[in-house]
C-alpha cells in the first residue's frame, strides 16, 4: 500500500512499504492473542458457576440504577479520584489508556474494516488533526499516570500496596507500549514530513531529535518497521496476558461495577426467609458458607474484580487498631482460594481465621471507598453465620445470644424494666395511646443502660416541648435484631423482626422515631425486606425539623463542640447535616470538625456487635477516635448513637483524661433550652 496524498491531512499507512508481510503478522498475532485472552476469561467465568440466563437476569435487574452507577463509578471513576494520591495516578492512566484504545480502534476501523464495504474515509482533515492532537495529549497523560504509579509502588513503597511479579510485568509493558508508540509516531513523521506535524507535538519533537541524530530515510524505514512491529507485538502480548495478570481487573472490575446487586450499604444479605419456611412447614438448615464455592456468583466475580489497591485496608479501623483483620487480605486470600478451585474448607485450611471475622466492626468504611464496589462486609457476615451454625462461639457471644433468646434484649434483663422508668416520666404506651402519630423506639441500650436512659429522657423533654404526639411500645418492644444479625444469628434476627412487625401491625404504626443509629439503619434498610412500610426518622433529623418549624427554641451554650458521625447514620444512610445544624442552632456553640468526618468518619469501635464482646487489639478504636476529637480543642464530643456514648466514655476513662465530655445531640439541645452550660 502506498502513501496517501499528503496535500490533505490523513492517517499515513507506511509499514507495508518496508515490511510487506506486516499486516499478515498483525492479523495472526491479533487472532492468537484474542484466543488466548478469551480462553483465559472463559476460565474466569466458568469459575463463577453462573449460566447465561442467570447472568442476563442479574444484568437486567435494576438496570436503570446499574447504568447510572456504571457511568459514575465505571466511566466517571468517582471513587478512584476521591483519593488524591491514587486519583492523580489512576485518572490520567485510565483516561489516557481509554482514549488511546478508542483512537486505535478508530484507526483499525478506517484502515481495515471500512475499505471492505465502502470508500468512506473519516480519518482526514480537521477530524484527523483533532484526533492526532488529542492522541498525543492523552498519551502524555497515560505516561504521567504510569510514572506516578512507579513512584508510589516501587519508590515510595506505600504500605497499602502489595507488589507481585505481575506488577513489574504490567507496568513495564505499559511503559514500553506508551514510549514505543511515540517513537513509531516520530519515525512516521520523519519519513513523511507532513505540514501538519505540529498537531502531533510529542511525535514532532521526537522527530526533530531523530533528524538531528541523522536517522533519515536511508535507515528510517527499517527502524520504523522494527519499532512498529515491536510495538504491535507488545500490544498483542499484553492483550493475551490480561486474564492471567492483575490487568484482568480492567474487565472484571468494570463488570462488577455494572452488575453488582443494587442495595443500601447498611443492608446485609438474606440467605433464607424464615417466614416462608414456617408457612410452608418445611424447616431447613440455614446455608453454610465454608468454601469459596459456596459463595454466590456475584461474590466470586467481586473477588476477581479486586485490584488489590489497599484502600479498604487504609480506612479499616480494625486494621488501624492492630486487630487481626485487613479487608484487603480477606478478599485477596479468598480470591486466590477461588482460583485454586474453591473446594477446601477455608477455616480448616487457614484461608480465613475466626479472629479476622470477629475483629470487624462492620462500619462499611471499606465498602464505601472500594473503587470497584466490592462488599467486603458481606463475606465476613456470611462466614460469621457459619461460625454460629457450627456453634463455634466463646462464652461472651453465647451469653449474648442466650439473653436475646430468653429476654428479648442483650442484657438478659426483664421486659418490665423497659417501660417502668419511662412511665415515671409521664410517657404513655401505645396500649394507652394507640392513635399516637409517632412511636418513639427506645432501643435496648437506652432501655436498660443508665447512661443511655439519659438520651431518652432528653428526647422525651424535647418531644413534649415541641408538642409531638408520641407514645412508646414499652414492654412490647424487643431488640430490633441488629447486633444479632451482625453476630451471625440470622434465624434469631428474623424471629425478632417478625415479633416487632406483629406489634407494629397491631397498632397500625406509621412513623417511628429512633435515636439509636443501629436501630435506625436496621429499620430503614433491612426491615422493608420483611414487609415493613413505616417511616423511620432519626432523632437528629426530627429535632432539626422541629427547630426549623419553630416548635423548638434552642438556647445558648458557649462551648466548643466536635461531632462524631456514627457509621450507621452517616456513612450508611447519608445523614450528615442535620445533627450539625441542630448543634449550630444553639447560640454560642462553636463546631470544630475532626480530620475524618462525614463519609470518612472513623468508627467508635462498637459496631458489628463488637460492643458485646472483647477483641484483642494493640490500641482501642474508641481511644484513637477520642484523640482525634481532643485535637480539635473541643470540650464536648457530640454523638448521635448510644453505642458511641458507651465506646467513647470508656475510651476517655481508659486514656486517663476527663477533659472531654461525651453527649448526645439531644442532651446538648435539651441542656441549652434549660439553661445548663
Amino acid at each position: 500500500m502506498g502513501q496517501p496524498d499528503l496535500a490533505v491531512p490523513a492517517r499515513e499507512v507506511l509499514v507495508q512499504n518496508y515490511f510487506p508481510y506486516s499486516y499478515d503478522v498483525m492479523y495472526a498475532a491479533f487472532f492468537l492473542a484474542g484466543f488466548v485472552m478469551l480462553y483465559g476469561f472463559g476460565r474466569h467465568i466458568a469459575g463463577y458457576g453462573i449460566g447465561a440466563r442467570e447472568f442476563l437476569s442479574l444484568v437486567t435487574k435494576d438496570i436503570g440504577a446499574k447504568v447510572r452507577r456504571f457511568v459514575r463509578y465505571g466511566i466517571g471513576q468517582a471513587k478512584v479520584v476521591e483519593d488524591r494520591g491514587g486519583g492523580a495516578m489512576h485518572g490520567p492512566l485510565f483516561y489516557g489508556f481509554l482514549f488511546l484504545f478508542v483512537y486505535t480502534s478508530l484507526i483499525f476501523l478506517q484502515t481495515d474494516i471500512l475499505p471492505l464495504f465502502t470508500r468512506y474515509d473519516f480519518m482526514t482533515g480537521d477530524t484527523y488533526l483533532t484526533l492526532e492532537l488529542l492522541g498525543d495529549l492523552f498519551g502524555v497523560a497515560y505516561l504521567v499516570g504510569l510514572v506516578i504509579a512507579i513512584y508510589r509502588r516501587f519508590v515510595k513503597r506505600l504500605d497499602k500496596l502489595e507488589t507481585r511479579w505481575d506488577d513489574h510485568f504490567v507496568v513495564g509493558m505499559l511503559i514500553w507500549i506508551g514510549v514505543s508508540g511515540f517513537i513509531v509516531e516520530a519515525l512516521r513523521l520523519e519519513l513523511t514530513n507532513p505540514g501538519w506535524a505540529a498537531f502531533s507535538p510529542v511525535g514532532d519533537a521526537l522527530s526533530a531529535l531523530l533528524s538531528s541524530a541523522s536517522v533519515g530515510a536511508a535507515a528510517g524505514g527499517t527502524v520504523y518497521a522494527f519499532f512498529w512491529m515491536a510495538h504491535m507485538l507488545s500490544v498483542m502480548a499484553l492483550i493475551a496476558a490480561v486474564p492471567y495478570t492483575k490487568l484482568s481487573h480492567v474487565v472484571t472490575s468494570g463488570l462488577n461495577v455494572a452488575v453488582a446487586p443494587v442495595k443500601p450499604m447498611g443492608r446485609l444479605s438474606t440467605p433464607f426467609m424464615l417466614q416462608e419456611m414456617i408457612e410452608s412447614g418445611r424447616m431447613e438448615l440455614p446455608p453454610s458458607v465454608s468454601r469459596t464455592s459456596d459463595l454466590t456468583p456475584m461474590q466470586l466475580l467481586a473477588l476477581d474484580a479486586c485490584t488489590n489497591c489497599g484502600r479498604c485496608q487504609e480506612v479499616c479501623p480494625a486494621y488501624a487498631s492492630g486487630r487481626d483483620l485487613s479487608p484487603r487480605v480477606v478478599v485477596q486470600d479468598l480470591g486466590m482460594e477461588m482460583r485454586r478451585g474453591g473446594e477446601r474448607d477455608v477455616f480448616a485450611s487457614g484461608v480465613i481465621r475466626d479472629t479476622e471475622l470477629w475483629a470487624c466492626t462492620m462500619c462499611n468504611a471499606c465498602v464505601s471507598v472500594c473503587p470497584v464496589l466490592i462488599d467486603q462486609v458481606g463475606y465476613i457476615a456470611d462466614f460469621r453465620r457459619t461460625l454460629v451454625t457450627e456453634s463455634r462461639l466463646d462464652q461472651s457471644k453465647r451469653s449474648f445470644l442466650e439473653n436475646i433468646a430468653r429476654s428479648g434484649n442483650p442484657f438478659g434483663l426483664p421486659q418490665s424494666e423497659r417501660q417502668s422508668w419511662l412511665l415515671e416520666e409521664g410517657v404513655q404506651t401505645l396500649k394507652q395511646k394507640p392513635d399516637a402519630e409517632y412511636v418513639y423506639w427506645i432501643g435496648c441500650q437506652s432501655s436498660y443502660d443508665g447512661r443511655g436512659r439519659g438520651v431518652a429522657r432528653a428526647m422525651v423533654r424535647l418531644l413534649k416541648a415541641a408538642g409531638v404526639d408520641f407514645a412508646i411500645l414499652g414492654n412490647e418492644e424487643v431488640c430490633t435484631g441488629e447486633p444479632v444479625r451482625r453476630m451471625g444469628e440470622e434465624g434469631r434476627f428474623q424471629e425478632l423482626v417478625m415479633k416487632n412487625m406483629e406489634s407494629f401491625r397491631r397498632y397500625g404504626v406509621k412513623k417511628v422515631i429512633v435515636h439509636c443509629a443501629h436501630c435506625f439503619n436496621t429499620f430503614k434498610n433491612e426491615y422493608p425486606e420483611f414487609g415493613a412500610s413505616f417511616e423511620v426518622v432519626h432523632h437528629t433529623v426530627l429535632l432539626n425539623r422541629l427547630i426549623s418549624e419553630g416548635r423548638l427554641k434552642p438556647g445558648r451554650s458557649d462551648k466548643k463542640v466536635t461531632f462524631h458521625d456514627p457509621c450507621n447514620l452517616g456513612r450508611m444512610n447519608g445523614v450528615f447535616d442535620e445533627p450539625r445544624d441542630v448543634l449550630l442552632s444553639i447560640e454560642g456553640t462553636e463546631l470544630a470538625e475532626m480530620k475524618r468526618r462525614r463519609m470518612s468518619s472513623f468508627c467508635c469501635g462498637g459496631g458489628g456487635a463488637n460492643v458485646w464482646y472483647q477483641v484483642q487489639e494493640k490500641r482501642k478504636i474508641g481511644v484513637m477516635r477520642a484523640e482525634e476529637a481532643r485535637e480539635t480543642g473541643a470540650e464536648t464530643l457530640a454523638v448521635a448513637c448510644p453505642f458511641c456514648i458507651v465506646m467513647f466514655e470508656d475510651a476517655v476513662k481508659a486514656s486517663g483524661e476527663d477533659g472531654l465530655a461525651v453527649r448526645d445531640v439531644a442532651e446538648i439541645l435539651a441542656d441549652s433550652m434549660e439553661g445548663e452550660n
